[in-house]
C-alpha cells in the first residue's frame, strides 16, 4: 500500500508539536518556578527565569492593559490563520511549509497564554550571552520559522520540493 506524507500533513504535525512543546514548557515553568522573577541558574549559556510579558516581542509596544491584550490576541490569531493557510495550501516546498507552520505555532502559543493568563509566559534567560530579553519556545518557533521561510525564498535550489513515503 502506498501513502504519501504530504506537505500539509507535515506542516500540521510540526505546528502541533511546537505548540505542545511551547505549552508544556510554560506549564512546567509556572509550576516549578512559581513566583515571577524566580531564577534557576544552569551551567551553560541559558538560565530559567519566570516572567510574564504583557507587551509584544521585545517589549516594543507599551502595555495598555486589556486593550493591548485583546489587540495582540486578535493580531496574532489573524497572522497565525493566514500563515497556516499558506503552509497548508500555497507552500512551494516542505521548507517553506515548515517555516509558515512554525511561525503559526509560535503565534498561537502566545495567544493561548494571553487568553488564559493575560500575558505571555517567558522562561529562557540568555543574559549570560548579553541577550537582554527572556523568551519562550513560541519565540524560538517564530524565529526558526522566519529563517526557514527566508531559506526557501532566497535559496530555493537547496530546499526539497517533495516529501513522499511509501508504506509496504
Amino acid at each position: 500500500m502506498n501513502s504519501r506524507l504530504t506537505r500539509p500533513t507535515i506542516a500540521l504535525a510540526a505546528a502541533f508539536a511546537m505548540l505542545c512543546l511551547d505549552q508544556l514548557t510554560k506549564h512546567w515553568a509556572i509550576l516549578s518556578l512559581g513566583t515571577v522573577g524566580t531564577t534557576i541558574k544552569l551551567a551553560g549559556p541559558v538560565d530559567l527565569t519566570l516572567l510574564f510579558n504583557r507587551s509584544n516581542a521585545f517589549g516594543l509596544v507599551p502595555d495598555y492593559g486589556e486593550f493591548s491584550r485583546w489587540t495582540l490576541i486578535a493580531l496574532n490569531l489573524a497572522a497565525a490563520t493566514v500563515l497556516l493557510r499558506l503552509a497548508l495550501r500555497r507552500s512551494t516546498s516542505i521548507v517553506n511549509a515548515l517555516g509558515f507552520a512554525f511561525v503559526s505555532a509560535g503565534a498561537l502559543g502566545n495567544v493561548i497564554d494571553r487568553f488564559r493568563l493575560g500575558a505571555v509566559v517567558d522562561l529562557f534567560d540568555a543574559s549570560k550571552l548579553r541577550f537582554v530579553w527572556v523568551f519562550n519556545v513560541a519565540d524560538v518557533s517564530i524565529d526558526v520559522g522566519v529563517g526557514l521561510i527566508l531559506l526557501a525564498t532566497l535559496a530555493p535550489a537547496w530546499t526539497p520540493r517533495k516529501i513522499e513515503r511509501a508504506d509496504e
